[in-house]
C-alpha cells in the first residue's frame, strides 16, 4: 500500500536510473543478516508519500530498525519494551515511568473478541462469513472489498481505539498486538503452533502505532508468491508495480530464524513528552514547510 518517492538518479554521462526514496531498510538488513551478521540496527530517516498529513504522519521520518538471528515476536516484545523504559528512565519521562504498567500483550483474535465480541476463527477466509458479521456491525460492504478490508472496517472502527489505553481510556497502557491473520503476514512466518496465523506483532501506545515487526520468513518461494499477491493488489488499486527483488530472494535462506521490528522514533517522542501531533516534534514539518510556501504565494499573487 506505500508510495515512494520517485525520482531518477543519473549519471555524468547522462544515463539515467529510475529510483526511489527508501520507506524503510528492511530488504538491505536482511541480506545483511544472510550474509552472517547476528546482531544489527540501522537509526535514520525514510520517506513515504501519499501518507495523511493527521498529526501521526510527515513525508520524511525517523525510523529504528533492528535485526537479529535466533529470535521470535517474543524476543521482539522484550527488546521493545526495555528500549522504551530505558529510554524513558534516561530522560526521566514520568509519563512512561509513572503510568506504564507492564506492557499488555494480546493476540489479534483475543482483541476482536474482547472489543467487537467477534470469532475471528469463525469467519478466517471466509469472505462471506465476514460480510455478514461486518453487516452486523452495521458496517457498509462493498463488492469489491476483499477478505482483508472487511476485517479493517470493523478492527478500525472498534478495535484500535481501545489498544494503546485501559479499560476507561484514562491512563496509557502500551499493547503488543500479535498473531495476525496469515492474509497480513507480509513478510513474516507462519506460526507453527497455529499455521493460520502469521508471526507479526504491533504495538500500540495511546493512539499510536509505534512499531511494526516480524518473525521473520525464509523460505523463497512462500516470499515469491507473496510478492506476487503485492504486486496483483498494487496494480489493481493502480499503484506503480515493480519487479520482484531476485537477490533479496536468493538471500532468504541463509538468513536462519532471524525476527526483526521497525520502531517510530518520532512517535515514541511524541509519546514521551505527551505532544499531540508529530509536527511538535520533528525538526521541520511537511505541514508548516509547504503550507508556508502556498501562503507566502497567495500572498504575493494578492499583492499584485
Amino acid at each position: 500500500y506505500l508510495d515512494p518517492f520517485w525520482t531518477t538518479v543519473v549519471e555524468q554521462n547522462g544515463t539515467g536510473h529510475e529510483a526511489a526514496l527508501i520507506t524503510s531498510p528492511e530488504y538491505a538488513m536482511k541480506r545483511l543478516l544472510a550474509a552472517g551478521f547476528e546482531k544489527i540496527y540501522d537509526l535514520g530517516p525514510c520517506f513515504r508519500n501519499g501518507e495523511p498529513w493527521d498529526g501521526t504522519h510527515d513525508p520524511e521520518f525517523l525510523l529504528i530498525e533492528w535485526y537479529r538471528r535466533n529470535a521470535d515476536t517474543e524476543a521482539l516484545m522484550n527488546d521493545t519494551e526495555e528500549m522504551i523504559r530505558f529510554v524513558a528512565r534516561a530522560i526521566e519521562s514520568k509519563i512512561v515511568t509513572d503510568t506504564f504498567p507492564k506492557f499488555r500483550r494480546l493476540t489479534v483474535r483475543d482483541a476482536m473478541k474482547q472489543y467487537a465480541n467477534m470469532d475471528l476463527d469463525a469467519v478466517l477466509e471466509n469472505r462471506d462469513a465476514l460480510a455478514r458479521v461486518a453487516r452486523e456491525h452495521h458496517q457498509t460492504i462493498l463488492e469489491t472489498d476483499t477478505w482483508d478490508d472487511l476485517f479493517f472496517k470493523i478492527f478500525l472502527s472498534e478495535v484500535e481505539p481501545h489498544l494503546g489505553w485501559n479499560a476507561d481510556h484514562t491512563k496509557l497502557q502500551p499493547t503488543f498486538l500479535y498473531q495476525y491473520p496469515l492474509s497480513m503476514a507480509a513478510l513474516a512466518r507462519k506460526d507453527p503452533q497455529n499455521p493460520a496465523y502469521a508471526m507479526r506483532v504491533e504495538l500500540y501506545i495511546g493512539d499510536l502505532e509505534l512499531a511494526n515487526g516480524f518473525a521473520e520468513l525464509s523460505d523463497p518461494e512462500e516470499q515469491r508468491k507473496r510478492f506476487e499477491e503485492e504486486q496483483a493488489l498494487r496494480k489493481n488499486l493502480g499503484k506503480k508495480v515493480w519487479s520482484v527483488d531476485e537477490r533479496f530472494l536468493a538471500s532468504l535462506p541463509n538468513m536462519g530464524n532471524a525476527a526483526g521490528i521497525a520502531f517510530g522514533v518520532d512517535r515514541l517522542v511524541m509519546v514521551l513528552l505527551g505532544a499531540d501531533s508529530i509536527n511538535d516534534v520533528v525538526p521541520f514539518p511537511a505541514r508548516e514547510r509547504f503550507m508556508r510556501h502556498e501562503k507566502a504565494l497567495l500572498k504575493e499573487s494578492e499583492g499584485r
